[in-house]
């Protein structure tokens, strides 16, 4: 823990701060997430009903999401980063949090694609779920959130290629090391 702290602390406040005003996320937009929040919520609470059911039928990863266990835990995980990212707190919590979702997605070891493929159903479930309410999001909510979700995303992946690379490098270290000691017996 101490040390996926430690890789996400290396990168100061100032360039976070740049880093969502790339993204356009100001004030404005954390706060007007924020009042979405409880909405937001529900709306993830019933998107993440069926978000993995098409992953049942996929033969990359069936495995893994026919164990109702791993559903349950992973529901459960996407939920409580919904909590997160909703209350739209770029804090040392919140990035703390992505860069460990991303190691943890790093070692189960499956292309990055199945986990942005969830993520992306999720964030489109929840859109179609605000704008068929009958208290519709607006234009201004929906680019809010389209904000937020793609930063966090852009995070999280970063943090799995990132730790990826980490795991790679440290390999390739041993792979010669071992060489090394090889070749001096």
């Amino acid at each position: 823990m101490t040390a996926c702290m430690a890789r996400h602390d290396a990168i100061p406040n100032e360039q976070r701060e740049i880093q969502r005003e790339f993204f356009r996320i100001d004030a404005e937009t954390a706060e007007r997430i924020r009042h979405l929040k409880p909405r937001l919520m529900t709306y993830a609470q019933e998107a993440l009903e069926t978000v993995f059911d098409h992953l049942m039928g996929n033969p990359e990863v069936a495995h893994y999401y026919e164990i109702a266990e791993n559903v349950t835990y992973l529901r459960a995980g996407m939920l409580a980063h919904c909590e997160r990212l909703f209350a739209a707190r770029y804090d040392h919590a919140y990035y703390a949090a992505t860069d460990e979702m991303g190691e943890r997605h790093s070692r189960l070891e499956y292309h990055s694609h199945v986990y942005t493929a969830a993520y992306t159903n999720t964030f489109a479930r929840i859109v179609e779920l605000a704008m068929s309410d009958r208290h519709r999001f607006t234009v201004d909510d929906i680019t809010a959130l389209t904000r937020v979700t793609v930063y966090d995303m852009e995070l999280t992946v970063g943090a799995f290629y990132r730790h990826r690379m980490e795991k790679r490098d440290a390999l390739a270290q041993d792979t010669e090391k071992v060489r090394e000691l090889l070749a001096a017996s």
